[in-house]
């Protein structure tokens, strides 16, 4: 096992788990946890011994997306001081594409703002029955990072990615699953075994299997997502860059004193 302030690494059986862990009460992305993850999934490419990788949350949560101390701290200069940080999740989301081996996201409790992007960037879903996919940008007053306008779509398609966000604002586990977001559901005190044995289900599969269904059934549009990724870092910025971003921004934080 290795490990630094951000994220853990677990190896055992062909399968590595990434764990990104909290700070304070729960995993959120800032620059220097998101860069920690990105460098952690490029570690794993070529690992032969790996077949398959978990990404999880610690503290029984996935992650609550953006540092929003952090964000306010960027406001000044949104271009200088947010960019690197949505870069960091970026990076992430590219590398974990990359990698040759399926990748499962094991939802606990939230997955939201950027957690939520980073969820469903991932090929599979494992989620407690009790788990919440939150929108989260909108109540900041921004548009998404982390591919979420390409990804949530081809996942669920357009008329309900677009209630999702817009509307409803979250989706339940229940409704993801039945809808195909998440493979598969798990009683809350279940959820790390249940990963456990559906991802050591996956690796014995032979490892030429999974590299190339992952390479046919996930890569054919990565340059499109890559360009979206790009798209959506603008799109962001300009949102930051509105006086109603820094009110809701400041408003969330004094909300949680």
């Amino acid at each position: 096992m290795s490990s630094n302030d951000y994220v853990s690494i677990e190896r055992a059986d062909g399968v590595a788990t990434l764990t990104l862990r909290a700070v304070g009460r729960m995993p959120v992305l800032s620059l220097a946890s998101g860069n920690a993850l990105a460098d952690a999934a490029a570690a794993l490419k070529d690992d032969r011994e790996i077949r398959v990788v978990v990404l999880r949350g610690d503290n029984g949560q996935f992650c609550a997306g953006g540092d929003i101390a952090a964000i306010r701290d960027a406001l000044p200069d949104p271009d200088r001081l947010l960019g690197p940080i949505i870069d960091g999740l970026h990076r992430t989301v590219r590398n974990l594409r990359a990698l040759p081996q399926p990748v499962i996201a094991s939802v606990a409790g939230s997955a939201a703002g950027g957690g939520m992007s980073l969820a469903v960037s991932c090929d599979l879903i494992v989620a407690a029955s009790d788990a919440r996919f939150v929108v989260g940008y909108g109540a900041l007053g921004t548009s998404s990072d982390g591919g979420l306008s390409y990804t949530l779509p081809r996942r669920i398609g357009a008329n309900r990615a677009m209630d999702v966000i817009l509307a409803r604002g979250l989706l339940d586990a229940a409704t993801a699953h039945a809808w195909g977001l998440v493979a598969r559901l798990a009683e809350p005190a279940a959820l790390e075994q249940e990963t456990a044995a559906y991802a050591a289900l996956l690796a014995r599969q032979p490892a030429q299997v999974l590299r190339e269904f992952k390479q046919l059934l996930g890569d054919s549009a990565e340059p499109e997502l890559s360009a979206r990724l790009d798209a959506e870092r603008a799109a962001f910025l300009r949102c930051a860059k509105t006086e109603d971003f820094s009110r809701r921004v400041n408003a969330f934080l004094e909300k949680k004193k």
